[in-house]
C-alpha cells in the first residue's frame, strides 16, 4: 500500500503546518496509549459476541485513527461498524487490522521524518 491508502496526508500535513512537530507527536503519543486499551474492549465485546458493544467500539477506534491520519485503519472499523459480517468475517477483519496497525502507524513516523527534512 502507497502511503495515500494507508495515510491521510492533508490532515497530517494541516496538524504538521497547524502544531508543528512536537504537537503532532504528542497526538501521536496519544494515540498509540489509548489504542491498545481500545483495542482490547473491542476483543472483549467480540470474544462475547455483543455485536452492539463490536460496532461501538469499532466507532470509537475508527475515530482514533481518523483523528491521527490513519486512514486504512479506518476503513476496517468502519466497516466493522457499518457493514453486515458474520463473526468469522470481523475476527479475520480485526486479525488484518491488528497486524496493520504498528507498520501503519510507522508510516507516519516516516513521513514525519521526511517532513522534518
Amino acid at each position: 500500500m502507497t502511503n495515500s491508502d494507508v495515510l491521510d496526508t492533508e490532515l497530517l500535513t494541516q496538524y504538521y503546518e497547524s502544531l508543528g512537530k512536537e504537537g503532532l507527536m504528542l497526538s501521536l503519543e496519544t494515540f498509540d496509549s489509548v489504542i491498545k486499551d481500545y483495542a482490547s474492549v473491542l476483543q472483549t465485546a467480540v470474544d462475547s459476541e455483543d455485536e452492539e458493544a463490536v460496532r461501538s467500539q469499532a466507532h470509537k477506534i475508527k475515530g482514533a485513527c481518523r483523528s491521527v491520519g490513519l486512514k486504512a485503519l479506518a476503513v476496517y472499523m468502519e466497516n466493522i461498524e457499518k457493514h453486515q459480517w458474520n463473526w468469522a468475517q470481523a475476527e479475520q477483519w480485526l486479525l488484518n487490522w491488528a497486524d496493520s496497525v504498528t507498520p501503519h502507524r510507522q508510516q507516519i513516523d516516516m513521513w514525519l521524518e521526511q517532513k522534518s527534512h
